[in-house]
């Protein structure tokens, strides 16, 4: 069953996708690290965007808080943004949630090399899961956005496109289910209960 959500062309979208996302992180650490910005400005900006409940929480609860915001929050965003006929907004998500790492990465480094590098290693893990998972997500969003904008290319044309934007939704909200989530739960376990461990190790 679920080689039929899964296929080459919606993993070589997500690779893709990775890469770019991977590249954009690296970009921002290294702009970050060498403009050398005022620390507590920016940690202050983004404080101001983290979400209480994150902070606030700790152990099954933390887990779960992940869930909700990674899992749910920012894929329905995603979803709402896919049904725009403009193609690639949805990737707007995933360019800004790499692109916040890679400037506290950016400070951590220019702070303490040394606990910088402890921090990268440490968010690695699910890091990698929780990005991939918005990449698949958008590798099959890629499909339903292109179904918005041909139906309404086809209501200004006469020799119209047949496509069935139902099935890419269903498509879409099916494969959200099968692999996306529990891969943001995975990251979210990982990033509750391994980033310490792993960071402490570093120290």
């Amino acid at each position: 069953m679920k080689s039929s959500f899964i296929n080459k062309t919606i993993c070589k979208r997500a690779i893709f996708f990775f890469i770019f996302a991977i590249s954009l992180t690296i970009l921002a650490t290294l702009i970050t690290y060498l403009i050398n910005p005022d620390v507590n400005d920016v940690l202050d900006g983004i404080g101001n965007q983290s979400s209480d409940t994150l902070s606030d929480s700790r152990g099954i609860h933390k887990v779960w808080a992940f869930i909700v915001n990674n899992g749910f929050s920012v894929p329905l965003q995603m979803f709402l943004l896919a049904l725009i006929p403009i193609q690639f907004l949805y990737v707007l998500n995933i360019m800004t949630t790499v692109s916040l790492p890679g400037i506290l990465f950016g400070i951590a480094l220019r702070i303490d090399a040394d606990k910088g590098f402890g921090m990268i290693f440490s968010s690695i893990p699910h890091f990698v899961f929780e990005i991939f998972a918005f990449c698949l997500l958008a590798a099959t969003l890629f499909e339903l956005n292109r179904a918005v904008r041909i139906k309404i290319k086809n209501l200004f044309k006469t020799d119209k496109v047949e496509i069935s934007f139902n099935e890419k939704l269903v498509k879409a909200v099916k494969f959200y289910g099968i692999f996306v989530l529990p891969i943001i739960t995975i990251a979210a376990f990982l990033e509750t209960y391994a980033a310490d461990l792993i960071y402490q190790f570093f120290q």
